[in-house]
């Protein structure tokens, strides 16, 4: 078992520039540990009703893999009412919800609404070890009483393997319900697709798909409409790892075709050093009224093999102009070994209602990221040392958990219980546990 941070660090207030009436320590405080094999990606949603007490409106989600277990699928797991057993881990009703996919990647949000009686999840999946390259978009109904049994796979069409890790959904054809658009890999790195599946209306298996873009983004992507010489875009900005890159798609908003048309897309490559880019963010960081860009990269180059996290600045030019990148962490080194990268995945929040609330000379609070380490098998927040505008000092570092062991996978992070301080739950893959942890002092 992983060793852990001395307690008083769970309990001390950091040093920060930043003035605030709203006391909060960096790090939260250890609630306790939920055994799981190999748990991987995970995730918390809230439900649209909101006539159900509020810890009831949540579910959590993991989900497991294992590479070596070739020509076996692997589980997914839900929580429904995480909040409600925060003071009794024993009874975490962890249930199974399918082992129905090989390598489940990371399970999205599927809004009420978009198929006729679901609301719930679709649950990408797919990777490149051998046995497992075969990926599918499943679509689960949370409201049903039994929420395995109502599975869809929307790529069932799909001519060769495809690995799955995001969905975002989107009316990508103008007739007034949301399609599913994803980034997918064949083969490792020889062939990307951006691709989008347009809903039918009906809970049915197999949409037609549309490519939008070939050899492209592969794994992570982020929607979001932005200005290019005073031109509205709706652009994807996107993490490729393979071409090891970032980059943005874009097309006028309201042009004749839209993603539809390959003449009105326009694309630029962000950036090309950064190494294997890992995943995204897309928010304004400083308050500044401008979005900005978070990405985080391992390079891989024999001279460097550290990994970082990146803010870049959007300019008014989005192809011309200069994307201003700026470090806010860096030394990421991961466990000895091939294939491995870190950091992974990164989720911005605030610890408490209160501090999110706050105002300092009239200005809100930057958020905080939540990090996983993925191969250096931490996790870490990492705080702003500065609310001001324009200032891209970087954060401070900390180390939520070593989890002793060699591979982090994601976290979850939301209020699950109503008391106004965030949760989270912690992936400890290689360490075989979930870690679930709490700013409520």
């Amino acid at each position: 078992m992983g060793s852990f941070l001395p307690s008083l660090l769970f309990f001390c207030l950091f040093s920060s520039s930043i003035a605030s009436g709203v006391q909060v320590s960096t790090l939260p405080r250890e609630v306790g540990i939920v055994p799981l094999k190999l748990p991987a990606f995970a995730e918390v949603y809230r439900s649209h009703d909101e006539s159900l007490p509020y810890a009831d409106q949540f579910t959590l989600y993991i989900s497991t893999f294992n590479p070596f277990a070739f020509l076996k699928t692997d589980a997914v797991y839900y929580v429904k009412s995480p909040g409600r057993y925060l003071n009794n881990l024993t009874s975490l009703p962890v249930a199974m919800l399918s082992k129905t996919a090989f390598w489940p990647n990371n399970p999205d949000l599927l809004p009420a609404g978009v198929v006729p009686g679901y609301e719930g999840v679709v649950q990408t999946s797919g990777f490149l070890v051998p046995t497992k390259t075969k990926g599918k978009l499943q679509l689960f109904n949370m409201n049903a009483d039994e929420p395995g049994q109502t599975v869809l796979n929307i790529a069932s069409a799909d001519e060769k393997d495809y690995a799955y890790h995001r969905v975002l959904w989107k009316d990508m054809d103008g007739d007034g319900d949301l399609d599913a658009v994803t980034a997918r890999f064949h083969n490792a790195n020889k062939e990307q697709s951006f691709a989008w599946l347009e809903n039918p209306g009906l809970p049915v298996d197999g949409w037609k798909q549309h490519e939008i873009y070939k050899n492209g983004p592969d794994v992570s992507f982020r929607n979001v409409q932005l200005k290019s010489n005073s031109v509205d875009m709706d652009c994807f900005v996107t993490a490729e790892l393979w071409h090891e890159r970032a980059a943005v798609y874009c097309v006028p908003i309201n042009a004749q075709g839209g993603w539809n048309n390959p003449d009105n897309i326009k694309t630029r490559v962000i950036d090309d050093s950064v190494g294997q880019a890992f995943d995204l963010l897309i928010e304004d960081f400083d308050n500044d009224g401008r979005v900005d860009f978070l990405l985080t990269a391992f390079n891989n180059s024999r001279d460097a093999m550290t990994g970082n996290v990146f803010i870049y600045q959007i300019p008014d030019d989005l192809f011309e102009g200069e994307w201003v990148r700026h470090v806010i962490a860096d030394q990421f080194v991961p466990s000895k070994g091939n294939n491995k990268m870190s950091p992974g995945t990164p989720k911005s929040f605030y610890p408490s209602k209160a501090y999110a609330e706050e105002k300092v000379d009239g200005r809100p609070h930057r958020s905080w990221i939540a990090l996983s380490g993925d191969d250096d098998g931490h996790f870490y927040v990492l705080r702003p040392t500065t609310d001001h505008q324009g200032d891209w000092s970087p954060y401070e570092k900390a180390v939520l958990l070593a989890t002793g062991a060699e591979t982090a996978g994601t976290m979850a992070v939301g209020d699950v219980d109503g008391d106004g301080y965030t949760d989270m739950f912690l992936s400890g893959y290689s360490a075989n546990k979930v870690f679930v942890y709490t700013y409520k002092p």
